[in-house]
């Protein structure tokens, strides 16, 4: 084994060609074929239109003579022609392993999974290990020697559990997770021994962690430097700088994480002398990403740190042995990688860990696995959907929501000229996550919103549009967040941005001259989103008792805040604060004529329109009620002036 673990980097940065692969499974114990031994493609793939893409079938091994292992040249290795893939040999075989690959560079390490969903019926799980056999993740490596055959697996079960336990990604999320949580409270005890606050420094750790992933998620872009391991790259030219004398050592956060967040990612990148040519020429070309992440803020203004080389050589020890995948996992397509959904586990984690910091102990946070945030945005439709289209019985919702074969749904749609109906109400469709943590529901919710809308466009005419600017108008109309945590909004603002990265296909070019990013500050708010009152005084705007003009005032608003979103250079807002700002004005504006409207009641003894008049015929009694509405009309004029 300590052999095997010596080799495995040589192994895998050696699969060249077909015998290549066979010598790694060879060296992981399994009893191999030649492999001169080629399958006929048209005995294992029915599908003329997958079987065109193959180029070449080899089986490597049949363990225990139950178990097949394929090696699968093809042409493409997207999702959808894997699951499809996938699904042929499935046709053929209980259990597998598939390796596939187009170039003889990146492999997809393939096991699948029947899941039941109802008496007789089975949904096809797919998890995936992809490798780069170029830049080999240690992890990956890891997973792989947990492949290997040992005297103790005696039969074809043992080997399946085998595989079974090497693909777990929750193995992956809770190692992450312990080495995540050592790096992070490094950083913490660093800045709070420099004399900032435990709850400053919690924050600025969070932050500093936040913008790291970050770049390791867009790396995978190529958006910097064409380069997917861009961060680690760029802590190695930090360290040879140092070495040659051209930077003082303790600086790469001050001197060079800071300007590639605040500088290079808001198209404000200034040339420095100390960077050399290749790098002063990746930051002036890095993505204008805008967004509340590299914005300046009061962390950044207040927090002046020094953040030592050794604590950075910590912090990327543990990143870089990771594999990043910008692309969340759906509920039957699992990869074996760090996604942006390991985002959200962190943070609910670290935030049961780190009660310290916040007023209450119990922050009641808890994590809920993807397939049942995926049960609850797809059931949540089914009702929304029956509600507001009742002529359709509930069970068509249900086919078309949660069925993988929706021809009878969509059938019964187009018979009935239902599609346009459809359209409408999932455009009429406003969805609030009122406590969001990290954005598990949203960030559902946007996804089966995205497969729901292309679904639909298929079926309309001129509804032509691509995945990314989809998503983007989902979250503008559709989606909206609060929670008292800011790191539960911040989790979230990163999650629905790296939903967006991931269907960019933007140029460099014009990812300089336009910012990728919306504004999600106003979409997702941090508040307590159970509180409808201040000072005790029901501040509710869109009752019937409003203003027409403040009514009229918000319209005004509703619509800047679109243009706010999308970054429209005729916003009349520059930035939230101005936004929020404009928000305060138009509630004093409320709070002002609320008080003159009980004002008028003092003066001329006439009823404003909130209190119900009394109509009986008892003089005393109603001149009681009234001296009695009066004091509640002197009182509510007291607490809306201590509240203005």
């Amino acid at each position: 084994m300590d052999l095997l673990k010596e080799n495995i980097m040589d192994l895998v940065k050696n699969l060249l060609r077909p015998e290549n692969v066979y010598n790694l499974f060879k060296n992981l114990g399994y009893e191999v074929f030649d492999p001169s031994y080629i399958r006929e493609i048209n005995k294992l793939v029915s599908s003329k239109e997958i079987s065109e893409k193959i180029q070449n079938i080899y089986q490597i091994a049949f363990v225990k003579n139950q178990l097949p292992i394929f090696l699968v040249e093809t042409t493409k290795t997207n999702r959808s022609f894997i699951r499809q893939l996938v699904q042929q040999f499935s046709s053929l075989y209980q259990y597998f392993l598939l390796i596939v690959t187009g170039d003889w560079k990146e492999y997809h390490f393939i096991i699948p999974e029947k899941i039941r969903k109802g008496p007789g019926e089975f949904q096809l799980k797919i998890t995936q290990l992809v490798i780069d056999r170029e830049n080999p993740f240690r992890t990956d490596l890891e997973i792989l020697l947990d492949l290997q055959v040992k005297v103790e697996d005696k039969t074809s079960r043992d080997i399946w559990r085998k595989w079974q336990e090497a693909f777990n990604r929750e193995r992956v999320t809770e190692r992450f997770f312990e080495d995540y949580k050592k790096v992070f409270f490094a950083i913490r005890n660093a800045v709070k021994n420099q004399g900032i606050s435990i709850r400053q420094a919690h924050e600025f750790s969070l932050q500093l962690l936040n913008r790291l992933m970050f770049n390791y998620f867009i790396a995978k872009k190529r958006w910097l430097g064409n380069n997917p391991r861009f961060v680690s790259w760029f802590w190695e030219e930090y360290k040879r700088s140092k070495r040659q004398g051209k930077v003082k050592p303790d600086t790469f956060f001050s001197e060079w994480l800071q300007v590639l967040f605040l500088e290079a990612f808001n198209n404000k990148f200034i040339y420095r002398s100390y960077f050399g040519e290749e790098i002063n020429h990746i930051l002036r070309m890095a993505p204008y990403l805008n967004g509340g992440l590299f914005k300046e803020n009061e962390l950044d203004r207040t927090i002046d740190v020094q953040l030592n080389d050794d604590l950075f050589e910590q912090i990327f020890n543990f990143l870089n042995k990771y594999n990043f995948t910008i692309r969340e996992d759906l509920p039957l397509e699992v990869e074996v990688a760090v996604d942006p959904e390991m985002l959200g586990y962190v943070y609910e984690s670290l935030a049961n860990v780190a009660e310290e910091i916040y007023d209450r102990q119990d922050l009641g946070i808890f994590y809920t696995p993807r397939v049942e945030v995926d049960f609850m945005c797809r059931r949540s439709l089914v009702e929304y959907l029956h509600a507001n289209i009742p002529d359709v019985e509930k069970d068509i919702w249900y086919h078309l929501l949660f069925d993988e074969n929706k021809t009878a749904a969509e059938k019964y749609l187009t018979a009935n000229n239902l599609w346009g109906t459809l359209e409408e109400k999932l455009d009429a469709l406003r969805v609030i996550d009122p406590a969001c943590g990290s954005g598990a529901f949203l960030v559902g919710m946007l996804l089966v919103l995205t497969e729901l809308y292309r679904l639909v466009y298929r079926h309309l005419p001129g509804r032509e549009i691509d995945v990314f600017n989809l998503k983007k108008r989902i979250i503008q109309n559709s989606l909206y967040g609060v929670d008292v945590m800011p790191w539960a909004v911040h989790s979230t603002e990163l999650r629905l941005w790296l939903q967006l990265v991931v269907e960019s296909e933007m140029e460099l070019g014009e990812l300089k001259k336009n910012p990728l990013l919306p504004n999600f500050n106003l979409k997702l708010r941090v508040g307590d989103s159970l509180v409808q009152e201040l000072g005790g005084v029901d501040l509710r705007v869109r009752g019937k008792d409003m203003p027409s003009e403040i009514k009229g005032r918000l319209t005004k608003l509703a619509r800047e805040k679109e243009k706010f979103y999308l970054n429209d250079s005729t916003c009349k807002f520059k930035n939230p604060q101005a936004m929020l700002e404009e928000e305060v004005r138009i509630y004093r504006d409320f709070i002002r004529q609320r008080i003159s409207q009980l004002g008028q009641w003092e003066k001329h003894g006439t009823q404003p329109s909130m209190f119900e008049t009394d109509n009986g015929s008892n003089g005393n009694k109603r001149n009681r009620q009234l001296e009695q509405q009066k004091q509640n009309a002197q009182k509510e004029i007291a607490q809306l002036k201590d509240i203005l």
